[in-house]
This record gives C-alpha cells, sequence and structure tokens, in this order.
C-alpha cells in the first residue's frame, strides 16, 4: 500500500513585518514550539536579547587587575588600605569606573550600529553623550557611597595585595557586567525609575548625612550650600537627575512626533519640559552660596523652574493629545494645583508653615506630578506590536 505524500505547509510573511525585523529572503528563521503556540524567531544577532557573554565583561577586570596589581608590588606596598587615598577603593572608583564607562560606550554603539532593538531606533546620536554622562556620574556615586559605607563598617581595614586583588576584580567584574547590561537594554522603561531612583536617593542621603546640621531650620536648597556635608551630593543628584529627564524627553518625543506629526501641543510641551529640565540642572549646577553671582543664578533658575512647572500644569490639558487626556490625569493635575496654592497661602500669608515645610511640600508633589506625566507620555509614545493574521498554504498553492 503506497504511502500518502505528506506536504510541507509553508506561511508568508508580509512585507512590513519582515522590513520591521530586518529580514531579507533567504534569511534563517527558527520555529518552536511553546505550549499550543508556534513562535518565529529570527535567526538575527540581537544584543539586546543574546546572553551577556563572560568575556565582554571579564577581559576588562582582568585588565585593570594586572594593573592594580603590577602597581603595589612596583611599589613594593604589602598592605593595602580599604578604603583612602592610595586603596582599594580608589582603585575600583578610578580604575573600574573607567572599564566600566568604556565597556556601556562600547555596547551601547555596537548595538546602535546593529539597530536591531526597536527600542533604540529613537535614541539618536545627540542623546549618547547626555545618557553616556548620566550612567559616568550615577556609577561614580554608586561607588563613592559604596565604599564611604564599608569604610565606616570596616575602618581601618587593609589587605595584602593578592587579597586586595582578588577584592578589585570581584568589584571591576561587577561594574562591568551591570553596566554591558545598562547598555543593551537602555531604553524609556529604564530611564523613568532610574530617574526615580537618583533624585530620591540622592536627596535622601542628603538629608542624613547633614542630620547635625539641623538642615531643616533653614531650608532644602540648604543641602547644596558650603554650610552642609556633601552639598556636592545633592547638587550633583539634581544636575544627573536633569540629564536623564533630557535624554528621556528627546526619546519620548521622537516617538510622539512620529505618532502625532505636526501636533502643536506636543511641541509646546517638549519646549516646556526641556527648559524644566535645564532649570532644574541650574538649580544643582549654581549653589546658593551668600550674595553673588551664584546666588543670583540660583535664584533664577529655581524661579524660572517653579514657573515653567505651574504653566505646564495648568496648560497640560490643552497640550496632550486627546487620546492622552484621561480624566484621572487631569483630576490628579487639577488636585496638585490647588494642593500647591494652598501649600503656597499656608506659608506666605497664613504663616502656619515654615519655608522647610512649604518647600518639602512643593517639592513631593511637583516630583509626583513630574512622573505622572512622563509616565503618560511613555505609555501613549509606546509603539503598537506589529501582529496580522496569515494562512497556512502547501507546496503546491
Amino acid at each position: 500500500m503506497a504511502k500518502a505524500k505528506t506536504q510541507d505547509l509553508h506561511v508568508t510573511i508580509p512585507q512590513q513585518i519582515a522590513a520591521e525585523v530586518g529580514l531579507k529572503p533567504g534569511d534563517p528563521v527558527n520555529i518552536h514550539i511553546t505550549d499550543n503556540n508556534i513562535v518565529l524567531e529570527s535567526n538575527l544577532d540581537d544584543p539586546a536579547k543574546q546572553d551577556i557573554k563572560i568575556r565582554w565583561f571579564a577581559l576588562p577586570a582582568l585588565l585593570g587587575t594586572i594593573i592594580f596589581l603590577t602597581y603595589f608590588l612596583v611599589q613594593k606596598q604589602f598592605l593595602i588600605p580599604l578604603t583612602g587615598g592610595i586603596s582599594i577603593s580608589a582603585a575600583v572608583i578610578i580604575l573600574g569606573g573607567v572599564s566600566g564607562v568604556l565597556s556601556f560606550a562600547t555596547f551601547y554603539i555596537r548595538n546602535h550600529k546593529l539597530d536591531r532593538n526597536r527600542t533604540l531606533k529613537g535614541l539618536y546620536w545627540r542623546n549618547f553623550p547626555v545618557i553616556l554622562l548620566s550612567f559616568t556620574i550615577i556609577l561614580a556615586l554608586f561607588l563613592i557611597a559604596i565604599f564611604w559605607f564599608m569604610g565606616i563598617l570596616f575602618k581601618d581595614a587593609a589587605f595584602d595585595p593578592y587579597t586586595a586583588s582578588a577584592l578589585f576584580l570581584l568589584f571591576t567584574l561587577t561594574i562591568n557586567y551591570f553596566m554591558v547590561y545598562a547598555a543593551l537594554h537602555v531604553n524609556s522603561e529604564m530611564m523613568v525609575p532610574l530617574l526615580v531612583t537618583v533624585i530620591v536617593s540622592g536627596v535622601l542621603a542628603s538629608m542624613i548625612t547633614n542630620s547635625d546640621n539641623h538642615w531643616w531650620q533653614t531650608n532644602l536648597s540648604f543641602l547644596g550650600t558650603q554650610h552642609a556635608n556633601y552639598s556636592w551630593q545633592f547638587n550633583l543628584t539634581l544636575m544627573v537627575s536633569a540629564l536623564l529627564m533630557v535624554g528621556l524627553i528627546d526619546y519620548l518625543f521622537v516617538w510622539l512626533q512620529r505618532k502625532y506629526p505636526k501636533n502643536f501641543g506636543l511641541g509646546v510641551l517638549r519646549i516646556l519640559l526641556a527648559v524644566m529640565a535645564f532649570s532644574l540642572f541650574g538649580v544643582g549646577a549654581f549653589a546658593n552660596n551668600g550674595d553673588g553671582l551664584l546666588h543670583l543664578l540660583h535664584d533664577l533658575t529655581a524661579w524660572g523652574l517653579v514657573a515653567i512647572l505651574g504653566v505646564t500644569v495648568v496648560l497640560i490639558r490643552w497640550l496632550l493629545p486627546k487620546s492622552a487626556r484621561s480624566r484621572q490625569f487631569q483630576i490628579i493635575s487639577d488636585a496638585i494645583v490647588a494642593l500647591l496654592v494652598v501649600d503656597f497661602v499656608l506659608f506666605k500669608y497664613v504663616g502656619y508653615f515654615s519655608l522647610t515645610a512649604f518647600q518639602l511640600i512643593a517639592f513631593d508633589l511637583a516630583f509626583s506630578w513630574i512622573l505622572l506625566l512622563l509616565t503618560t507620555l511613555q505609555r501613549l509614545a509606546k509603539r503598537d506590536d506589529l501582529s496580522i493574521t496569515v494562512k497556512l498554504a502547501s507546496n503546491d498553492q
């Protein structure tokens, strides 16, 4: 009895889908079954989806470790302190920081050139300096904070060159891994929580380290003045947050302008948010010290930030496209405006709030609204997944 001939089935991929993932005729495509679903996967090398290879972060760490060990052996220093001027922490911050930043830059550029990640197509080269500088400062702040804490826990700790080298290697391996990971996955979803983490942790750390100075008896700006402990930390937090906002705003509006071309309201909103970010940068860059030029610039940028924020909150109902004007968002915006007015009246005319209380409440309300707006814009800018229904056909069809 003759065996029935089996026919292979084929599927035609529309040109729109093929172009989106970079497929050309003849390219291999993997097919695998997950539960009852058939999944088609391109064989293209997508660094955002592939595993991070060990050599990517291990080789720079090993090179740095060789330099570290060689230096102390040549100097004949056989007891290396954990923290201090010439120490493990200083070497990690300098050598580990440099290797981490180079790793980030290398894989960000590599990923961008391949252009296989849909989420990276909107991050143009003009964003690269802002993103690189932001991650560099974040890495430096994180390492300084870690070793400051370790210096308290392990006071006067010191190690022989080989043990110190092992510790240095572990730190630099970790740094390089997370910097490579960040470079391969950087997008708006990552930058929003990063912005929250930077500004909240930075402000809280400044408050804690100045608790003995009773900073709350002056005002919130005290944390960035020469009278505060680690004032650079507070000011740098504001500047890094501003840089992250600049990169995030540019990223989001690349997609928004493609989705809503020639939308006047979004164009105005982009300008307002950009001015807001630069004003925030100015508040951190121009410390409120004395009565000179820096004090004047600090006040101008601070009041400019307040004015731009107020204008944006009031006009937001007309600046956003109709599809983004949810009733809930508008109610929250109106409530925040009302609370800011009440906060100002209780401070300025009633005298119920102190200057510090007024600033803290206003900061919390403003920061919450900015995050709400960025989340709304992120949702609005999100690209819809391309999907299409196709029919299977046999070879003779």
